[in-house]
């Protein structure tokens, strides 16, 4: 079991919402309680892709990493991004 924060949905925290009305949406995490400076990119995305363009448009899941305290571990929504994910760390198969 590891404990799941709060979704980051087009940039913006799910629990805290909007912030700052004068910093663009995909920012807005960084100023919340949950992710205050933190950069969060998803694990599984192809490098090359710049990681404000899916937090722009995409949903990102966090999690604690299952095996390494203090580390957090961020997949976004697409199919194959989610897919990879279960498939790693999906203990009933």
């Amino acid at each position: 079991m590891v404990k799941r924060y709060p979704e980051v949905r087009g940039g913006v925290c799910e629990f805290c919402g909007t912030m700052d009305r004068n910093y663009p949406s995909e920012y807005q995490y960084k100023l919340c309680q949950h992710y205050n400076g933190m950069d969060l990119r998803c694990s599984y995305c192809d490098k090359n892709k710049d990681p404000n363009e899916i937090n722009k448009t995409l949903t990102l899941n966090v999690a604690d990493h299952p095996v390494y305290p203090n580390h957090l571990i961020v997949w976004c929504n697409s199919y194959a991004c989610s897919k990879k994910h279960l498939e790693r760390y999906q203990v009933n198969k």
